[in-house]
This record gives C-alpha cells, structure tokens and sequence, in this order.
C-alpha cells in the first residue's frame, strides 16, 4: 500500500497502548474463547478487531504498539504505593500478552517496551518524537490521562466502549470535555482530583468538577495552591493541607516524554507483512473470518495474489468453492441433498418491496457441501418450501426465511404453514450463539465465523455475493455449534424449546393484532389537546415560552428561572445541568411544573411513539405484526420490535387508552392469561423457605402476609401501606435489590429501608441462605444458571470495580428466577399453540407480554379456550407452590387486561 499523506505533505504514524487496550478487549470479549491448544484469545480477538477498525478508518502509514514492561519505577521512586491498590492481572489475560507480541510481529508491527517504564511514557515520547520530526500522530489508547498530549498534530484516539466505538481528542474536544481543561493542564488537573484507578491521592474532596473550576479560575494548579487562602470552607482546608499531594500527584500523572527508546519512527511503515504469514499465524488460533479482514490490509494487490496462491493450493486441501450451480443443475443438486438429509445451509437475497410476493426478484442462496446453488424468483420459493418440509435448514435467521414463503401479513398467499415446520430439521445458528452467550455484542455471521470456524471463507464477489457466504457460514457453523451447545449443557434448551418455539413465533408474527386507526387518530387528537393545554400551564407558571424537549433550555428554566436545587447534580458535556428522568423524578416533589413537565414527555412519548406511528405500520391485512426476538434479551426473556409492545405503559391509564385501539372484532374476544407472581414463587420453590413456601399454599394474599411477618403483626391489621412496603421489599428482593434501591423507590431514609430487608430475611432466612448460594456458585462457575440450564455468564466479575461486581452478584441472585419464568411462559406458548391445533380450535396465540399470552378467541370457544390455556400453562411444571394462570378476556386488549 502506497503511503498516504494529508494536503501539507505530513505522513501519519499510529501508537497503540497495548496494555489499554488488552484490557478493554479482554473485558469487553465476554464469552470464553480459546484456541486449539487451549489457550485463552478473547483479547486477542478484541484487540485485532480493534486493529482492523483503526486501520481501515485512519490509514496510518505506520504503526506502531506500546506495551509496560516491568514495574513503573520512574513513578514508584517518586510514590512507593503508586498502583499498588491494582489487583493482579487475570491469568487468562496474562498468558494473551506474548501472543498477542507474537501476532504483531507477524504484522510487522515494530513492539516498543522498556524496562521500568510505562506505555504512556512511551506513547508521550513517541508523540514529541513524531510531531518534531513532521509526522501526524494518532495515539490509541482508553486513558485519559494521555489527553495532555494532544496538539494540532498529535490526536488522541480513545475507546469509549468496549473497543468498538471511540471519540477523536484534539485540543479543543479535550477543553471541551475538561469545561475549560487545556492539555497543557490536563496534570495539573489530576494534580487537584487524583486517579483512583492509579492510586493518585490529589487533593480530598476534590473532584473533577471543583477541580476543574479551581483550574480554571486562577490559571493553573500552582496559582491554585497560590492563592488557597481565598478558597473558603472544608475545600480550602484541604487545599493548604494537601498542598504536596497535589504537587506530588501533578508529577506522578505527567506523562514523560523523554524514554530513551531505539526505535526510527520512519522505520515504522505499513503494511508491510506477508499476508500466507499472517493466514497462517491467524488461522492457527481459530480467526479465519478475520484473517481475510487482515488480509485485505495489505492492499489490493497483494490480497489478490494471496487469494490466488491460496486457490492454487486450495484443491489439495479440498477447500476451494466452484462456481455456484443454478437452473436445472441447482434442482438436481438439491434433490441430492435432500435425500442423503445432510445439513443444508441456507440465506435469502431478497430485493422485494414490503407486501409484495411478486414483480422484484429475490435469490435463494443455498450450500451443501461446500457448493453453493442458486436459486432466484419462484424458484427460490418453491426450493425454500422443499428445505423446510423435508430438509434439513441451517441460516443466520431461520425465522425470516421461514417468512419469505409465510409472510408475516395474513392476507399474503402462505406456501407452507409455520406449524408444518419439523423443528428438530432446522437450526438457527443465531439462537444457537445465543445460548452460549446471552450478551454476546453481535451475532452476525462474519462474527460468528471468526469465533466458531477454523476454515477461511471467501471474500464476497460479484459471484459469490455477501448471501451465498452466509449460507456457507451457516452450513459450517452446524457442527461447532452443535458441539459447543453440547459441552455447554445448552443442546436439549436448543432442540427442545428455543426451535420449537421458533415456528410459533412466525406464526404468531403472521397473526399479527387487529388494530382500529380511527381509534388511534382520535386518541392522538385527544391527546394533542391535552399536552397543548399542559404546555401553555407550563409557560404561564415559567413565565416565559421555551421548547419543551430541549434539555437545554428545559435545564435553564428549571435551575436559572424557577431556581430549583442543584445539589448533587451532573453537568452535560455541553456544561448545563442534566434533566433525564431520574433528576426530573427526584425533583418533582419540589415544584408543580416538574411534574408537568414528566407528563408531557410521557404523553408526547406515547402520542408520537403509538399513537402517530402505529396507522403507518398497519399491513393490507389491517393488522400490527410485531417481531418477536428470541437473541434479545441477556434473561431469555422474548422482546418485540416493530412497533416494540411490551413497551406500552402496562398500569396507566394513557397505556389504557392505547390498548383500547387493539380490538378482535364482532364475534370474538381479546383474551388474556397472565402468571400470578411467578417470579415470586420461583423464588419460594428454589429457596425452599418454608415459610415462604406456606405463605402461597395457604392461598392468601402473599404480600400482606409478607407484611404481617415483616412488621410482626396479625394479617387482619396490615394497611394498605405496610403492604404496599412489603410488595416493594418482595419484588426488590428478586431483583437483588439492595437498602438504597429499595430507599429510593419508596422514598423512604436508608436505614429504614435496610431495617425492612433485614426484617425480611428474618421472616424468610431460607430466601437469604440461597440467594448468597446462587451469588457463591456463579463466582465459581462465571454464570448463573436456570432450572432449564440457561446460562448467563456475568462479565462483572472479571472487574475490579465494586460497584460492578455487585451489579453481577444482583444478577446471579434474580437470573434463576428471571430465566427460569422466561423458560416457562416459552414452554408454555409451544404447548398452547400444539393443543390449539390437537382440538382444531379456531382460536389464535397473537401476542406475548413478559408473562402474559394473548389470543383472537371466537365467543363460542372462551370457555373452551380459558379452561384450556390455563390448565396447559398451569402444567408446565411442578413447584412445591401452586403455578397460578389467571385468564380474563374483553371486546379489546384494554378490556381483558
């Protein structure tokens, strides 16, 4: 590749901080990977993924990567305890540090350590280095404290997520940032504020804010201490008795840039690699999709002579694609492999307008073997219906195949039903990935080749387009899969629920819900009037007109105007004070027009969001189809999307008015069948607590008994109030809610809210005993399990952040019982849908809402139908505490509910 250079003739050189971004990668990357001989590569594979990115998006002409190497003496002579609260490093990540050296000399990327010294160090030193002798400078790294070295030619490229997405750092976004903050002073500012993650002391009780207005106010840190007298209170205190700590600590965080490091910068040159090298080198650990992503690297020249090197030898190793069949070549192909019932990968091209089966065309790309057929127009159809009656289907997305031939609109000719789907012949490899990690950032095919195959892929072409490598990836990707679902616990969770609920989804999806727009555009005018009244309360109190939705000016008139309490509160980047909804909510008891202001976003939410969008999203068959995701949620639970209907509001009465637009016609009803407190009686069943466990036997009213054993009095004599507490502290518990959550919202001291769990924990000491069991077995495992074995694997614990670690531990406590009801209701709606059709019932499954299920049930099969549901989702499984079903049912989904 020919070197790129600006419009003044300057060369650009990239400085990765190795150490930096490992780290990021290897937390980020949350599902264990590893390469054939066992070795741990999830950072690796974060941080080539990463290379690739910063590659492709800045063109370096060279690059270059930083590492620490030994302890930062420099510092620790200066501040013996400098870093010395860091935990030591994780031995997974550790044994990734000489590969990940390994692989970058395969790249030809020069590796720059120094005993006793820093990366940033070396970074600072490099960055001077560069813009003297003219280069351009980019330095990657998730370290703020390398925004001191940012200049007109030196950018500091910092990872904000992950190591997917990052903000580019000059001198003006660091001000910016910093409300003031130049790089120049950016030591003076940890001077002031410190850095805990460095064990940095700078000054107690100040914080970035005060810091930075300190900075800002009298010029630099040594003007700050100058002038500390005129610094009132326990912050001046502080100040003059802290005065080396800031001095020592503005000298720890300045970066040096005098590293006597043997390195030419113009040595730094790329790329310059041997892509067989690299292929090889990649290959090894198991990063086939990304190899020919590297590969391309190397410009198109030496990737085209690698590729036709690697097509030279493919034949040998048996990997190489033929061109792919179609016509009658494609057909006879096909009938092979149906009848010796191999696995079938498949993907659609699919080019046709919304609503139309006709007049656009669409191609079927299918493999088998490592041939690939093609298949286009009614051809593709007819050969898509072949595949689900009598193949065996493998694709990124089955359902949305299974969609190209039933279509998600009943008024749409259906070539094949989706209960006529065999669920044991098909395989969605995206479900798959899925169970064996819930969270995984992405579950695209290409990233699904690099995490599961060893063998490369081809480069889409205009031959082989994008869709036909999917159907290869798909075909691939069956057995590791399969084996990995096995040796996971996951493959009965597979083949027994998530498949069969597959075909009931796109059923349910085809269904679609009756919806009224003359409804919803009368609601939307009611509603309109409604916030145009409350908009003008709203001015008339303010005394002044301003925009509503601008945080911005809704900032100035509620803390500049009305003079409401800043305490505590965040500023944004743009330097106002914060107004999302938890500020607002925590406000609103101060004055009226705070919680105005939160019913008119909750009413131009809905008005905008249901209301004016849902008429435009009505298909020919006059009915909403919303999709239902299995590969959403990290508990298991379904979500929908377009329009997303578990997000109408469930309790208030403008989700009422919503819900009233969704009706089923003359001669049927919306009926409705929801688990009672299902959460909670998992929680008693997997507990064992026997009081617990009497209180729902007993069939009263759990949380007013939950009150009378919390508060120590008779049942007959708890209030609404108690036992409105205990609810919170019941619900609270199966979310791992702790005293302050639970304080917050009831709005109650801490300490009252911490006296109330501790009571409840008394009441029921089985509840604690296993809860801190599941917390105990998930920090062993790294996941927290399901009565079905659905694993969520808890990232949080790789972390040395407490507060992130007690988030994971919240999370080992409410997944068995979040997941298992998640498994359940999905258990149950493939056993509704199945004795639906047994007893050739007329009645519909259309939706599903968190522990709700929904049908179109005609007037002369609700008795039928209620007896039915109930029974069939009561019987799923057997708890030491009744599984309760309550079914209600109206003209519409307002009334059922």
């Amino acid at each position: 590749m020919p070197d790129t250079t600006d419009a003044n003739g300057r060369r650009t050189i990239a400085v990765i901080d190795g150490n930096s971004l490992m780290h990021r990668a290897f937390h980020a990357i949350r599902q264990p990977m590893s390469a054939p001989d066992g070795r741990s590569t999830n950072a690796l594979f974060g941080f080539f993924n990463m290379f690739i990115k910063m590659v492709d998006s800045f063109r370096p002409d060279g690059v270059i990567c930083a590492f620490d190497k030994g302890k930062p003496l420099v510092r620790m002579e200066m501040m013996p305890c400098y870093k010395a609260q860091r935990p030591s490093m994780d031995p997974d990540l550790h044994e990734q540090f000489p590969m990940v050296k390994e692989l970058l000399g395969v790249l030809d990327v020069p590796v720059c350590e120094l005993e006793g010294w820093e990366g940033d160090d070396i970074l600072g030193t490099l960055a001077l280095r560069g813009e003297k002798a003219g280069y351009d400078m980019l330095l990657f790294t998730g370290d703020r404290d390398i925004y001191q070295l940012s200049t007109e030619h030196v950018r500091v490229v910092s990872t904000k997520k992950g190591v997917s997405e990052v903000s580019i750092m000059d001198p003006t976004s660091v001000e910016d940032l910093y409300h003031g903050i130049t790089p120049a002073l950016v030591p003076d500012f940890y001077g002031l504020k410190g850095d805990s993650s460095d064990n940095i002391p700078g000054v107690p009780g100040i914080g970035p804010k005060k810091a930075a207005a300190l900075i800002c106010q009298y010029g630099s840190l040594d003007e700050v201490i100058a002038h500390a007298d005129e610094v009132r209170g326990k912050m001046g205190e502080n100040l003059r008795a802290h005065v080396g700590d800031a001095l020592l600590s503005r000298t720890i965080a300045t970066i040096r840039t005098d590293a006597p490091l043997d390195l030419e910068l113009s040595d730094a040159r790329f790329p310059t690699f041997d892509p067989a090298k690299v292929a090889q080198a990649f290959s090894a650990l198991g990063f086939t999709g990304m190899t020919s992503r590297l590969v391309r690297l190397a410009g198109p020249e030496a990737a085209a002579a690698f590729k036709s090197a690697a097509s030279a030898e493919a034949p040998a190793r048996g990997t190489a694609l033929e061109a792919p069949l179609a016509g009658e070549d494609a057909e006879r192909a096909l009938d092979e492999a149906l009848a010796a019932d191999a696995w079938i990968g498949c993907a659609a091209d699919d080019d046709r307008a919304d609503g139309s089966l006709f007049g656009l065309s669409h191609t079927l790309w299918v493999c088998v073997g490592d041939q690939l057929l093609r298949f286009e127009g009614d051809a593709a159809d007819a050969a898509t219906a072949r595949l689900f009656r009598g193949g065996h289907m493998a694709s990124g997305d089955v359902k949305a195949l299974l969609h190209v031939i039933c279509p998600a609109d009943s008024s749409l000719p259906a070539r094949l039903e989706a209960s006529e789907v065999d669920a044991t012949r098909i395989f969605d490899v995206a479900v798959a990935a899925y169970l064996l990690d819930s969270e995984r950032a992405s579950l695209g095919m290409e990233e699904l080749a690099e995490g599961y195959l060893t063998e490369p892929l081809p480069s889409p072409t205009e031959e082989i387009p994008r869709a036909a490598v999917e159907a290869l990836v798909a075909r691939r990707l069956v057995e590791p899969l399969r084996t990995r679902l096995e040796a996971d616990g996951s493959r009965e969770l597979f083949e027994d629920m998530e498949m069969p609920l597959l075909p009931v989804l796109a059923q349910m999806e085809r269904e679609g819900l009756a919806v009224d727009p003359s409804v919803l555009a009368s609601q939307s005018a009611e509603l309109g009037v409604e916030i145009h009244a409350m908009v003008e309360r709203i001015y008339a109190v303010v005394g002044e007109k301003f925009n509503l939705d601008s945080p911005q000016q809704l900032s100035h008139v509620l803390f500049d105007v009305l003079g409401l309490p800043t305490f505590g509160l965040k500023r944004t980047k743009r330097g106002f004070y914060s107004t999302n909804a938890k500020v607002l909510a925590d406000l609103a008891a101060e004055h009226d027009v705070v919680r105005e202001v939160l019913e008119y976003r909750e009413r131009t939410k809905i008005k905008s969001t249901y209301l004016d969008a849902l008429p435009a999203l009505v298909a020919h068959d006059g009915r909403i189809h919303t999709t239902l995701n299995q590969t959403v949620t990290a508990t298991g639970r379904l979500s929908s999307s377009d329009p997303n209907l578990q997000n109408i509001p469930t309790r208030s009465e403008l989700g009422h008015r919503v819900r009233q637009a969704f009706g089923v016609g003359e001669g049927s009803v919306f009926l409705a069948c929801d688990y009672s407190q299902i959460e909670l009686r998992l929680l008693a069943h997997l507990s064992e607590d026997e009081h617990l466990i009497a209180a729902f036997r007993e069939g009263a009213d759990f949380h007013a008994a939950t009150a009378a054993r919390v508060f120590g009095v008779p049942v007959e004599e708890v209030t609404p109030g108690l036992r409105s507490r205990a609810k919170a502290v019941n619900f609270g518990i199966v979310y791992g809610q702790q005293a302050f959550g639970l304080a917050t919202s009831l709005k109650i001291p801490r300490a009252e809210a911490q006296d109330m769990i501790d009571r409840y924990f008394e009441a029921y000491p089985g509840v604690r005993a296993f809860l801190d069991e599941s917390v105990r077995l998930a920090h062993e495992r790294g996941y927290a399990v399901t009565l079905y074995g659905r694993k969520r694997h808890i990232k949080e614990f790789r972390q040395s952040n407490r507060q992130l670690v007690a988030f994971g531990e919240r999370t080992a406590m409410n997944h068995p019982m979040q997941g298992t009801a998640a498994d359940i209701i999905k258990i149950a709606m493939i056993r509704v849908e199945g004795r639906l059709r047994e007893e050739h019932l007329s009645s519909k499954l259309v939706l599903q809402i968190h522990d709700e299920l929904d049908f179109e049930v005609p007037t002369d099969e609700i008795e039928t139908v209620s007896a039915l549901v109930k029974e069939t989702m009561e019987g799923v499984v057997e708890l030491r505490v009744p599984l309760i079903a309550e079914v209600s049912y109206g003209a519409n989904w307002a009334e059922a509910k």
